[in-house]
């Protein structure tokens, strides 16, 4: 790298603010060579979280505020950070994800070139802690609003990569913190699994967005329509990580059941088993939604 980029952190917030402000506080002490700004869209909290972002970083010229009157989805939130963003690279950071002191030094590194288009170091095809060259964002009209929520990351990237560009994935570390995420009894449970089942209908629209190698090999789709089950199976327990334990968990890193015993892994292994079946349905609803077969 010639030189390091000037940088635009955004941040689409909804009811976190005891999480966000550790992220904020963190993100004002990053150790980075050039300049950089941080860009929070409130995306119509109900909760403290305007009160609190206009109390404690209104007056920093390093962060930006803009508040949504209500709730209108993480991907609308993100574009409206992105047209404020006024550097060459633009970095989406989730609301809960507390940087390292080097994480946006150790980010941007990964632009070694000019045909590297996106840059993370999450995983997959991009989500939190992922970065993108601003003109390709503005080139592709930035995160696709018919997804509200999940897949979108992997459909900008996917439609970055389509360009010619090059994805690559990095070590840049920072903490997710799911203390305000986590289901605390069996109603919040269930809330978070049918959330979950409605985020993977979303499956369906972006296989039917990229009918191509690119989906298939992600999804692990075989025959044309059906996403394995084994890979929906290690979603559910953990296993999708390389060198990561049975457990019967979230990607987004929560445990609900450790793998302790042999009862446990009885249990793991049933439920992982029912999620691979709901999670068909729900690809087998959204198909017909969308006009695509994917279960």
């Amino acid at each position: 790298m010639k030189r390091w980029p000037n940088v635009s952190i955004v941040v689409a917030t909804y009811n976190r603010a005891n999480t966000l402000r550790k992220v904020l506080k963190a993100m004002l002490k990053l150790s980075y060579p050039a300049k950089y700004e941080i860009i929070v869209i409130n995306d119509g909290s109900t909760d403290n979280t305007k009160q609190m972002l206009e109390k404690e970083f209104a007056g920093n010229p390093k962060i930006t505020i803009i508040n949504f009157d209500k709730n209108q989805g993480v991907c609308k939130a993100r574009n409206a950070g992105i047209k404020r963003a006024k550097y060459e690279i633009v970095v989406n950071m989730d609301h809960d994800c507390i940087p390292s002191r080097n994480w946006l030094k150790d980010l941007i590194s990964g632009f070694t070139h000019s045909k590297v288009g996106v840059v993370s170091s999450y995983g997959g095809y991009g989500g939190t802690s992922t970065a993108f060259r601003k003109h390709l964002l503005e080139k592709v009209g930035g995160y696709d609003e018919d997804y509200r929520y999940y897949r979108e990351d992997t459909d900008l990237t996917f439609k970055i990569i389509e360009l010619g560009y090059e994805y690559k994935l990095v070590k840049a570390d920072y903490v997710h913190d799911h203390v305000e995420t986590k289901p605390k009894n069996l109603f919040e449970l269930a809330k978070y699994v049918w959330q979950r089942l409605k985020y993977h209908q979303n499956d369906v629209l972006l296989y039917k967005k990229h009918p191509n190698e690119l989906t298939r090999k992600f999804l692990d789709i075989k025959f044309g329509f059906l996403v394995n089950p084994m890979y929906d199976f290690k979603i559910a327990t953990g296993l999708w990580k390389p060198g990561a334990k049975l457990s019967l968990s979230s990607p987004r890193g929560i445990v609900f059941i450790e793998n302790k015993t042999p009862l446990h892994a009885l249990a793991i292994i049933f439920l992982g088993m029912c999620y691979v079946f709901a999670v068909k349905l729900a690809r087998l609803y959204a198909s017909i939604k969308f006009r695509k077969l994917l279960i």
